[in-house]
């Protein structure tokens, strides 16, 4: 069953509102965006992108365009085990952690967080070392499984759906890129 795991992607599962989310972690955010740009917060701004799956704002200093923010909550797996790869449902209860990314304007990591995680297992995904890998990678390299970034003993499930909820960002990218 695990092995299926790694060939497919997990589906994000959003339990707060996008602006809920954001609201929940706009001190931490603000934080991590002045360190990330080197800026204060009294220059950074957001222009609100539509995602159904997060929050995704574009960062801008005074009118330049420094990247995107993404915050969303990762659906890991069903409480009780992986017995079905569907898409999680909201109406299903399942375990998730927070996510904060901050990329550049060509998609690449800047900054990357676990900003909360939900379960008894799998909470090895949080460690920074392990986030380290991610940054300075493009997010549309974990659509192919060729990023070299291999998943962490004793978060699997965790790390498959983090790389999931990555290629799906990418796919939104692409998507309004195309329109």
């Amino acid at each position: 069953m695990v092995l299926k795991c790694i060939y497919l992607f997990i589906a994000l599962g959003i339990v707060l509102p996008k602006h809920e989310l954001y609201e929940k972690y706009e001190k931490t955010i603000h934080k991590v965006i002045g360190k990330t740009f080197d800026t204060k917060d009294s220059n950074i701004s957001f222009v609100d992108l539509p995602y159904e799956l997060g929050c995704l704002k574009k960062i801008k200093k005074k009118s330049e365009e420094m990247g995107f923010l993404f915050i969303s909550e990762v659906a890991a797996c069903n409480l009780g085990g992986c017995n079905s790869f569907d898409k999680i449902k909201k109406s299903r209860s399942s375990e998730y952690f927070d996510l904060l990314l901050i990329l550049d304007n060509q998609k690449n990591i800047k900054q990357i967080k676990i900003l909360d995680y939900f379960s008894d297992y799998g909470y090895e995904i949080t460690s920074k070392r392990y986030l380290k890998k991610f940054v300075g990678k493009n997010i549309c390299i974990f659509s192919n499984q060729n990023d070299d970034i291999d998943a962490i003993l004793g978060a699997t499930i965790s790390s498959y759906a983090l790389e999931g909820s990555l290629d799906l960002l990418c796919q939104q990218f692409e998507s309004s890129k195309s329109k």
